[in-house]
């Protein structure tokens, strides 16, 4: 079970940013890279197409940040389940010593 499972939808929403801001400049890759590696990313990029797989990312990366930030704090008095999932986790090792 996740913890913030409403955080899904920043993923969603910086990804398709990021996709907007490649269809716009026309940014593409000669090969598949690794998932997870800017570095891959940035080694099959072709030359001259470095600004625009750059500001996608950039933009992505901005677009999750400020709707995480938001959802997190639009849920911060209703939402305790980290600190109960923390609590339980501490009563549970000590229980078991």
């Amino acid at each position: 079970m996740l913890a913030a499972p409403r955080l899904v939808v920043a993923a969603i929403a910086g990804g398709a940013t990021g996709v907007l801001v490649f269809s716009l400049t026309g940014a593409g890759l000669t090969a598949t890279p690794s998932p997870g590696s800017i570095i891959a990313l940035l080694a099959v990029t072709p030359k001259g197409g470095y600004v625009g797989v750059v500001g996608g990312v950039v933009a992505a990366a901005c677009v999750s940040f400020l709707f995480a930030a938001l959802l997190l704090k639009f849920g911060r008095g209703n939402d305790s389940a980290i600190e109960q999932g923390g609590a339980v986790r501490r009563a549970a090792s000590h229980r078991a010593r």
